[in-house]
């Protein structure tokens, strides 16, 4: 019953980062206006609120891949002690993902905070 009630809690949860992302697209398409103000005007407002949009968007989503992290984490050590090789296995790869996941926003955020040029965007990078 802690188990259900657990995976319960942890659903809840994942509606609600469901919830913070539909935002995230809204703040990033927000951000693109400003962005696209910026590109054709040049006007540092414009290019203030688009850095500052990506760089709440960029911490946001951080957090968001430092929680599956944590929760990837918990279920590896779990797995370590009822799972199958196959669980084990699969929840290694699971929580290689998630720090993967974790790291490329970190890189994201450092790159829209630390940018002073426009050419440094995360969106010029890829």
């Amino acid at each position: 019953m802690n188990r259900l009630y657990q995976e319960l809690k942890e659903l809840e949860i994942e509606d609600f980062i469901w919830i913070i992302y539909s935002f995230i697209v809204i703040g990033a398409l927000i951000s693109n206006v400003f962005e696209r103000d910026w590109l054709l005007s040049k006007k540092r407002k414009s290019r203030k609120t688009f850095k500052t949009i990506n760089t709440v968007i960029f911490a946001v989503t951080f957090l968001i891949y430092f929680y599956f992290v944590l929760l990837s984490y918990k279920r590896l050590r779990e797995s370590q002690h009822y799972g199958s090789l196959k669980e084990i296995f699969l929840n290694n790869i699971n929580f290689l993902a998630a720090c993967f996941f974790l790291i490329g926003g970190f890189f994201y955020l450092f790159t829209e905070s630390a940018s002073t040029t426009f050419s440094t965007s995360p969106s010029q990078i890829i």
